[in-house]
């Protein structure tokens, strides 16, 4: 009787193990989870905190703590400690560094531990002006433009951007540089600066009903010359009257990628657990924000500039869209 009642009690946490982790007993995944994210105001934090609902409902984590960060130059060297287990991010570009040891991570050395688990939705990038002189980018010369230097990616759109328009930045255009893009809206509110290169953030709201700020448009042309320099961006369109800006008519530009990261002292079943659950029930969750309807399966490759975590690519063999050459791309992240 005591053999057939051990029997029972491994076959019964066997099935909560499948159900809950597809695979992964429940005794294997954590009870609590961190996720490094970005601060409380930011789509990203929102995101997190909406599919951590169903991460707790269907796997055995009990908990999802989203942790703030000031950015993504912020919480690599945390994931790297093993500090956090998965990173929210909007910055593929500090990931990579941070994978390689470049740019801000060069006197820490190379972060081989970040791995990649999916490209998750993408936030509108520009240059929003509170100038009523400025319709194009060309009008920005002789003008001011705050931007962020620390992000390279970042600046180096800005100065595609301006290029194309016959431009020089720190020539033509006056670069103001800042650190948090609430010091960027402050500058504009006062007047120290008309224009802003930034995503398009809730901030601007308060903008557009107090000086009007517009989003310029930008060319296909341009927006691919910044792709093909770095292959981490991607492009949108603000439709009319939507987003924080509601320009008066659609208005094309670029897209800043956003995803999630994990580290691997993060367990495969855990990674596993969790990826399943993020996209087997995103109708639970993806009412949260309106740019959570971009997560779907067939996106979720879309970026591959640093390796998979091995529990991501055992979902999406499972669900049948890791191809031979996500493999072989996979294999050469690795081995450089």
């Amino acid at each position: 009787m005591k053999h057939a009642s051990r029997l029972s009690a491994t076959a019964a946490l066997a099935a909560l193990g499948l159900a809950a982790g597809g695979g992964a007993l429940a005794a294997d995944l954590p009870a609590v989870i961190t996720i490094a994210g970005p601060s409380q105001a930011a789509s990203g934090y929102v995101m997190a905190t909406g599919y951590g609902t169903v991460i707790t409902k269907y796997t055995s984590i009990r908990k999802v703590v989203v942790q703030p960060f000031a950015g993504g130059e912020a919480w690599p060297s945390h994931m790297q400690a093993g500090n956090v287990n998965f990173g929210q991010h909007c910055a593929f570009k500090p990931v990579i560094e941070a994978y390689r040891g470049e740019g801000v991570f060069k006197n820490a050395g190379p972060m081989r531990n970040i791995r990649h688990v999916a490209r998750g939705y993408g936030l509108a990038w520009g240059f929003h002006t509170v100038d009523s002189d400025v319709k194009r980018i060309a009008d920005l010369k002789g003008k001011s433009v705050f931007y962020q230097p620390s992000h390279t990616d970042l600046e180096n759109a800005v100065k595609i951007v301006l290029s194309d328009a016959g431009l020089t930045l720190n020539k033509d255009v006056k670069g103001l540089p800042f650190r948090s893009p609430q010091e960027a809206i402050q500058g504009l509110r006062t007047g120290r600066g008309g224009t802003m290169a930034y995503g398009a953030i809730p901030g601007l709201a308060e903008l557009k009903r107090g000086k009007g700020v517009r989003t310029l448009p930008l060319s296909d042309a341009t927006m691919d010359k910044i792709y093909e320099s770095e292959p981490i961006w991607g492009k949108t369109v603000i439709k009319a009257g939507t987003g924080p800006t509601a320009p008066a008519e659609d208005t094309p530009t670029l897209q800043v990628q956003c995803g999630l990261a994990a580290g691997t002292q993060t367990s495969a079943d855990t990674v596993y657990a969790v990826t399943k659950a993020i996209y087997d029930h995103l109708d639970e969750w993806k009412s949260v924000h309106p740019l959570a309807r971009q997560w779907t399966l067939a996106r979720a490759l879309d970026i591959f500039v640093v390796p998979y975590h091995d529990g991501a690519v055992r979902f999406y063999k499972e669900k049948g869209v890791w191809t031979a050459q996500h493999e072989a791309r996979q294999k050469a992240l690795l081995a450089n």
